[in-house]
């Protein structure tokens, strides 16, 4: 009996040999499905798992997509690529470089598996157009719940599209996907660092700055010192020559996913009291942003999309996405809880929070930027066990929703469950819902996670 596991050991689910299904095309998926339906079994769909939720976890029938994995076509003058559910992002990636193309959405996870992503809040940060990896669905095979094959795309069934682009495993198995496609323009890469107060009292000009100058910017955010570390990227013409920092940045943050994050970890291990870790941290946290604030280079953003082994750095996030008028009022309200809990938990913050740009975007129905720009914070932990880290992230949520905070599906543990369906427009939940009841009239697809998600409404 496997035992299925996520990206960081925090959820975990038994599988018996019997349930456990690897189909390699899509007629073996109908097959799966269409006995499951007769026999009133549920089904799940697993993708690379993840995941920090339980969003994944099911009873039943368990599908992984993983031999699925071929890339169908590619229209390089319509500018779209058809895969099958199981192809890796890093895999697409690598196959369009060689065309001299990359994907609309440039995401670092290199694991992610296509099928999955079509459908979930996926995204990276952008600040001239959509940051979410669905939104760039042209369409899908699905095999529905009775075991039917239905093309769902903007021009056959356009109707479900905008429910599709979330469908987050609920309405059947997406068997394939095609995607919209650009062509390559390499990524010029550079570094801003402030520190945040400053930053929030000068909030419209210095985000109506980082707007005007750049494609795509990311933040880290160091608690413990207040710093703020901007990742800014512009997309510039093909044929310039790329720097010599390309290999490490093509494995992610460098300076980050190579030393700081396992540093930290070892640090937090040995539960150094508060005052100590936080001059640990700075010192940590000083040097590698005195080297990254005078780097510049040149990337193809094809080499975003690494592959995280096991035994890679499994810490945890948390990401919630704000109104970006709103953002200067929770991110100083998330200051004020980490010094509270410093002061009362002996309990610091010491990787990084992540900043991303989602702008405005109405092509999922599900889009955490339905109505407006947003901002995210996405705290970070290295060690996902921690009880005090479960604590700040319970009390992260109560102060989350004051802000109009909407929670990441797949990536806040404790709080998507309990707060994603206050924080959404309650008719476009029921929209979602109705559409995916006439999917699935017997709820096999509906897991005990979003049974509790949608509790209210179901």
């Amino acid at each position: 009996m496997p035992t299925l596991t996520n990206w960081n050991d925090e959820v975990q689910f038994d599988v018996p040999n019997d349930q456990f299904k690897k189909p390699e095309q899509i007629s073996d998926v109908q097959a799966i499905v269409k006995q499951a339906f007769e026999q009133d079994q549920h089904v799940t769909v697993i993708g690379a798992m993840h995941s920090t939720t339980a969003c994944m976890a099911g009873t039943g029938i368990v599908i992984s997509m993983e031999k699925m994995d071929s890339i169908l076509s590619v229209d390089k003058n319509g500018l779209t690529a058809t895969v099958q559910a199981g192809v890796s992002f890093r895999q697409l990636c690598s196959h369009l470089k060689e065309l001299g193309l990359q994907p609309s959405v440039l995401l670092e996870w290199g694991n992610f598996r296509i099928g999955a992503i079509s459908g979930t809040q996926a995204n990276d940060t952008s600040m001239k157009r959509s940051a979410q990896f669905s939104s760039y669905v042209q369409g899908v095979k699905l095999v529905t719940p009775t075991g039917e094959v239905m093309e769902i795309s903007e021009t056959t069934n356009s109707q479900n599209l905008a429910a599709i682009r979330s469908h987050n495993g609920l309405f059947g198995v997406v068997c394939e996907v095609t995607l919209r496609i650009l062509e390559t323009r390499p990524l010029q890469v550079n570094f801003q660092v402030t520190n945040v107060d400053s930053f929030l009292d000068d909030f419209t000009e210095q985000v109506k700055g980082l707007k005007s100058d750049n494609d795509q910017v990311f933040g880290m955010l160091f608690p413990t010192t207040g710093e703020l570390l901007f990742q800014r990227r512009k997309f510039v013409e093909p044929g310039t020559p790329h720097g010599w920092l390309d290999p490490i940045e093509s494995k992610g943050i460098s300076l980050y996913g190579g030393l700081f994050l396992p540093l930290v970890k070892a640090l937090t291990a040995l539960r150094p009291s508060a005052a100590v870790a936080q001059l640990l941290h700075a010192a940590l946290i000083h040097f590698p942003l005195k080297i990254i604030r005078h780097t510049s280079y040149i990337m193809d953003p094809c080499d975003r999309g690494i592959i995280w082994s096991e035994d890679d750095p499994n810490f945890e996030f948390y990401d919630w996405a704000f109104p970006e008028e709103k953002w200067p009022d929770i991110m100083r309200a998330y200051l004020q809880l980490s010094q509270r809990f410093q002061r009362e938990r002996n309990y610091i913050q010491p990787l990084p929070c992540a900043i991303y740009f989602i702008k405005q975007d109405e092509s999922s129905l599900l889009s955490r930027s339905r109505t407006a720009n947003m901002m995210t914070v996405d705290p970070e932990y290295p060690d996902p066990t921690d009880p005090t880290w479960r604590e700040f992230r319970f009390a992260f949520n109560e102060i989350a929703v004051l802000y109009g905070g909407i929670p990441h599906i797949n990536k806040t543990r404790d709080g998507a469950i309990n707060h994603l369906a206050k924080a959404i427009d309650p008719d476009v939940i029921r929209q979602y819902l109705e559409l995916r009841k006439q999917f699935d009239p017997k709820d096999l697809f509906l897991n005990d996670y979003f049974k509790t998600m949608f509790s209210g409404f179901l």
